[in-house]
């Protein structure tokens, strides 16, 4: 390649960074198109499943939890690693990284289930 392709070459490659970026876009104008369930199998074999809110909704919308018999909403929480949602009123702690969780008492920290993976 001479000279002067590769310049007009790093020239192309420069415009083309400079220009603005397409905005992601939505697939659905329904944010919680994208919402989805999983289900966990816990020890004991005790399952769980957990509605978790569209990526691009997270912080704002909750996530929700089957938990003994009843449907529980839970908020987004501060969490140094993984997700933290938390309910007052259930008094209950759902924290999850990669394909796996644990479910706590709120007030005192037991643990409800354990070693919970993605079924």
């Amino acid at each position: 390649m001479t000279t002067t392709a590769r310049a007009a070459a790093a020239l192309a490659a420069l415009a083309a960074a400079a220009l603005p970026a397409t905005p992601a876009q939505a697939v659905n104008e329904n944010p919680h198109a994208s919402a989805f369930v999983v289900t966990y199998r816990c020890d004991g074999d005790r399952r769980l499943a957990v509605a978790y809110p569209a990526p691009f909704a997270r912080g704002t919308e909750p996530a929700r939890l089957s938990w003994m018999g009843e449907t529980v909403t839970m908020s987004a929480a501060r969490s140094g690693s993984g997700a933290r949602y938390v309910s007052r009123a259930a008094d209950l702690v759902w924290w999850n990284k990669g394909h796996g969780g644990t479910l706590t008492r709120l007030s005192d920290r037991s643990t409800l289930l354990a070693n919970c993976v993605e079924d």
